[in-house]
């Protein structure tokens, strides 16, 4: 349990609480865990009252809701949009009013931070990006397809970046394909990704017995709960969700991270095709509310594009190198 008050408060003090799963073998652990990270979003929230939970630790949650004087907002550091999200959750918050977001693992801006991520190990390793294979450990379920949905969209959403969109294979812990039988496919220079919210026994007990039966001869990387990353992207999806709930400045066009749930899929292992385009995806969640009206100034520059366009012709091209290149019609 933790309440991790920003320094050099900028504003009006909003009010939010991280909940995850936690450890129930061993619960202060999740607690310790889950409030440095409570603590990393403060910093980037000045203003702000972030306190931290997990499900794990009995009746942390129900103190922490009474801590506050106002609506709180719950942000779920889950990767999947399912039973825990849906049920466990909403049962523990009960009649109290909140701001419930979606899981951290239906980010929008998940993906692209992860590429990243991905492709700064490979040149800390001095490997070429371009000839690395790269592989997911999710854990799966038994009882319902959706933490395996939010999975297979979050490789999608990942393969769609990488070059050439090379193949991304999903491993699960719960399910088939099994982690086991995926990691055979691996190389020397194979990265694979646990799409997990933080540490605990799956990442250091059950992904290593399933790395070890299947032969893997890859690398292993901190689970994606546990990137640099994770505090920024949770403070950018709370700064989205204030500016919905108490109105939205036109004019900052800093980009909005939101989150939403990923839509299901028919299969579950080779499905490139992804139904809604990152170009309708990325302009749809850049801005949130209400768009800003047409300013004078935006209505004249409009003319004087359109009558550039039409008086000169693209012909050719500029190159980055300064030299024209032919383009025909």
């Amino acid at each position: 349990m933790s309440g991790t008050r920003s320094p050099s408060p900028r504003g009006p003090v909003t009010e939010a609480i991280i909940v995850a799963h936690g450890q129930p073998l061993d619960p202060q652990a999740g607690e310790d865990q889950l409030k440095a990270l409570a603590e990393r979003i403060a910093h980037a929230l000045p203003g702000w009252t972030i306190r931290s939970a997990t499900l794990a630790a009995p009746g942390v949650l129900e103190q922490e809701l009474e801590n506050f004087t106002g609506v709180p907002y719950v942000v779920p550091v889950f990767m999947a949009d399912g039973w825990f999200t849906k049920k466990a959750l909403p049962d523990r918050l009960g009649d109290r009013k909140v701001h419930q977001l979606s899981p951290l693992g239906t980010f929008p801006g998940l993906p692209h931070q992860s590429f990243k991520l991905l492709k700064q190990e490979a040149e800390q390793r001095g490997w070429c990006f371009n000839s690395c294979d790269i592989m997911i450990a999710a854990h799966g379920s038994e009882t319902g397809p959706a933490a395996a949905e939010c999975a297979l969209y979050f490789a999608r959403r990942l393969q769609r970046l990488t070059p050439f969109k090379k193949k991304i294979r999903t491993g699960f812990l719960s399910q088939d394909p099994f982690l086991a039988r995926v990691a055979r496919f691996s190389t020397p220079r194979t990265l694979l990704l646990p799409f997990l919210a933080g540490t605990g026994p799956h990442l250091t007990v059950d992904i290593p017995q399933e790395l070890e039966e299947g032969r893997f001869q890859g690398v292993l990387l901190p689970s994606i709960g546990e990137a640099a990353f994770v505090p920024g992207l949770i403070a950018q999806s709370l700064k989205n969700a204030w500016r919905r709930t108490y109105g939205f400045d036109p004019m900052d066009r800093s980009r909005l991270a939101v989150s939403f749930a990923p839509p299901p899929i028919s299969s579950t292992e080779g499905q490139t095709g992804d139904r809604i385009g990152s170009d309708l995806l990325d302009s749809a969640t850049q801005y949130s509310g209400a768009s800003a009206k047409p300013t004078f100034a935006a209505t004249i520059r409009k003319l004087k594009n359109a009558v550039r366009d039409f008086f000169c012709k693209p012909w050719a091209t500029r190159r980055k190198d300064g030299l024209n290149t032919p383009q025909r019609f």
